[in-house]
């Protein structure tokens, strides 16, 4: 007779210990199955991996025009980690362009799903960068930016602004630096993110007028924040231009003397700014108070140059003993003018070998690298590093003193007029102690001897022997 499914029976006792394991086993499965969910590990066993993950779709399509997506799409060959390369967690890789707030980031395994969070807007040409970092289960970590360009209405603008982000301090490119087009018509904020250089390249953004920034973003929150290095420019769009960046600290505060450090015999003085000064900067000796403490001795300075004035007389200087020295050679030379061609002639094969061997090694470096890689992603940046078109900023100055200061003593120095970047005027001040010499091993040994008179004959045979 067919059981009644709306009536309950009693339990059966003798089926209670084999129900209960079933529900234990049972529990046990379903707790493993979701632990191994939840947890990443690497897969057992199988070569170990060297390749970084690979793109097999994203969704929507690059230069697709198309309605509001739920989400853009990513999806890789294996699985990806959680914890990025680099960063807190993937949604700091992730920039949206214009923005719309935070962007939302889930993970899937071998997929992740973007979207903003004040969502997708209707006739608007969205492009969706990662920033390199993203890597596989063995730290297999992708070195390019990945990017997807669509549009949820309006056709897709062939628009672009490229160049350099500089960090004008340092003298080199701006590594990640955040370049934002803020449109004055609309109001839209269009970022992208520079690469390792400071090279970016910025797509797809409508025509029109815009204020350009360039900063380092410290933080990683994709704000400029005011103790972050930026700069800025104008500029309107009508198809193609370009535009370079000097960032540097734009505060009100001056610069302050960072480092003092005794030079030539304690009679030149490298005095190192925590800023760089101004490109028009001009140091006289007058503008030099240094005062020695207690007494308050003023001494005098003959000479105060800027690093790249040092520079220059530095470089003449060396070229002046270089030149008397090729003249001294040219005195003892004895070759024949045919036998200093043979040489010369020589001297320039050998250095072109050397230069095709480094070339080979280079190429030969490269293609063991995309062995490595498996040969699934694009090869490393190879270009040359981009140089700038305006001087370099410096933070030294060296201060040429009448007489040599005295070891152990603390000094104060002060210069006054000294100017930022920022057109600040400031007369910073610092306290400095001459350090002393260091005691040698003889001198160590002839103190020995003064607090033992009996070694007294024995460290001045040493000496003596030494001196042999």
């Amino acid at each position: 007779m067919p059981r009644d499914p709306t009536v309950v029976s009693a339990p059966d006792s003798s089926r209670r210990p084999m129900a209960a394991m079933r529900r234990l086993l049972l529990f046990g499965a379903v707790l493993a199955a979701g632990t191994a969910c939840a947890n990443q590990s690497l897969p057992p066993g199988g070569p170990e991996d060297f390749a970084p993950p690979l793109v097999v779709k994203i969704t929507p399509e690059n230069k697709s025009v198309t309605g509001k997506p739920g989400e853009v799409t990513i999806r890789f060959d294996e699985v990806i980690s959680e914890t990025p390369k680099g960063a807190r967690d993937l949604s700091e890789l992730v920039f949206i362009s214009p923005k719309s707030g935070e962007a939302r980031v889930d993970w899937d395994r071998t997929s992740i799903q973007i979207r903003p969070a004040k969502g997708w807007r209707q006739n608007t040409v969205y492009t969706v960068q990662i920033k390199p970092g993203l890597q596989d289960l063995y730290n297999n970590a992708l070195d390019t930016a990945l990017s997807v360009v669509f549009s949820t209405g309006l056709p897709i603008p062939e628009t672009r602004i490229k160049g350099v982000a500089f960090d004008w301090t340092e003298g080199r490119g701006l590594k990640g630096a955040v370049i934002e087009a803020v449109s004055a018509d609309t109001s839209l904020v269009y970022q992208v993110v520079a690469d390792s250089a400071g090279r970016y390249d910025l797509r797809n953004i409508p025509i029109g007028p815009y204020l350009l920034r360039a900063y380092g973003d410290r933080n990683n929150n994709k704000d400029l924040e005011p103790l972050e290095i930026w700069d800025s420019l104008r500029v309107t769009l009508t198809g193609y231009a370009e535009a370079e960046f000097y960032t540097f600290a734009r505060d009100t505060v001056g610069l302050r003397i960072q480092q003092i450090e005794p030079l030539d015999s304690n009679r030149v003085l490298k005095v190192t700014f925590d800023k760089p000064y101004a490109l028009d900067q001009f140091f006289v000796p007058d503008g030099v108070r240094l005062m020695r403490a207690p007494d308050s001795v003023r001494m005098g300075a003959s000479l105060v140059q800027t690093a790249p004035q040092k520079k220059q007389l530095d470089s003449l200087n060396a070229k002046r003993k270089a030149d008397s020295l090729s003249a001294e050679a040219a005195k003892k030379d004895t070759l024949s003018a045919e036998q200093r061609a043979r040489r010369d002639s020589l001297v320039l094969v050998r250095r072109a070998d050397s230069v095709a061997a480094a070339d080979r090694a280079k190429r030969e470096a490269a293609r063991q690298a995309a062995r490595l890689r498996g040969g699934r992603v694009a090869p490393p940046d190879t270009l040359p590093l981009p140089k700038m078109n305006r001087p370099q900023v410096y933070k030294e100055a060296y201060i040429t003193l009448d007489s040599a200061l005295t070891p152990g003593k603390t000094y104060r120095l002060q210069m006054t007029g000294v100017i930022s970047l920022n057109s600040i005027v400031k007369a910073p001040a610092r306290n400095f102690t001459i350090p002393k010499p260091k005691v040698d091993s003889i001198a160590g040994d002839s103190t020995a001897a003064k607090r033992d008179p009996g070694k007294r004959d024995s460290v001045k045979r040493d000496t003596v022997n030494r001196g042999r």
